[in-house]
């Protein structure tokens, strides 16, 4: 196996170890690497890209760009400025539904609060009286590997390993091989790895907590000493 691992070369550690047929089984094991490759990137967010949204006037519901897997954080340009404004707060239906009430789905300016629902439905509030634009950094998908030349995204050691053992997961449970157990074993421990591996890239100093949604208030006004 070549240095980087190229496709084709995960395809032929299945094959082997799995002892599949490469003319039955040979889409199946590409397959396999594809829907393991799209797994990895997603859970451990390997891959972080930015995105546009342009608001209508009058306009609150919204289709969420199909390359968003995971939303990481979003701001509001406000149209004809080059600022941004604060992240937009992630709320729910409920919320931005009470905000909307007597009057408040009447375009009244710049979205401060979103909620996503399923997979694309993406709501607004208030309801942008302007084009403003949204910009979103999001985890994405990885373009699928097709030509035998192509390589991962992900970084060596863990590439190679994280695909060849989530795809021999598969192969097993396809053909019943008793070293699946051990496969998912060596899969688990490299994700475990990968993640470990992104934590440190992060560098070492912590980051302060983010805090979703309003402020919460006691009844009869805010906390304002200790206990």
């Amino acid at each position: 196996m070549s240095f980087p691992s190229q496709f084709l070369d995960i395809q032929n550690a299945v094959l082997q170890k799995a002892r599949l047929d490469p003319v039955l089984d040979g889409q199946r094991i590409k397959d396999w690497i594809n829907q393991t490759y799209s797994r990895v990137c997603v859970e451990t967010e390997a891959i972080v890209s930015t995105a546009t949204m342009t608001c209508s006037v009058g306009a609150y519901s919204y289709t969420l760009p199909a390359q968003v897997a995971l939303i990481r954080q979003m701001q509001v340009r406000p149209y004809g400025t080059t600022t941004l404004n604060p992240p937009l707060t992630r709320g729910t239906l409920d919320e931005l539904m009470n905000k909307r009430q007597s009057g408040g789905d009447a375009p009244m300016g710049q979205a401060t609060h979103y909620a996503l629902l399923g997979i694309a439905d993406f709501e607004l509030w208030p309801t942008p009286a302007t084009n403003d634009l949204i910009l979103i950094y999001f985890v994405g998908f990885p373009t699928p590997l097709v030509a035998n030349t192509d390589l991962p995204i992900l970084e060596e050691p863990y590439a190679s390993k994280l695909l060849e053992f989530g795809a021999l997961v598969d192969a097993g449970d396809f053909n019943g091989d008793p070293s699946t157990p051990s496969w998912q074993a060596d899969f688990d421990t490299w994700m475990g790895r990968y993640r470990d591996r992104l934590d440190h890239k992060a560098g070492t100093i912590p980051g302060q907590f983010h805090q979703w949604g309003d402020p919460w208030a006691a009844a009869g006004g805010y906390v304002t000493s200790g206990y």
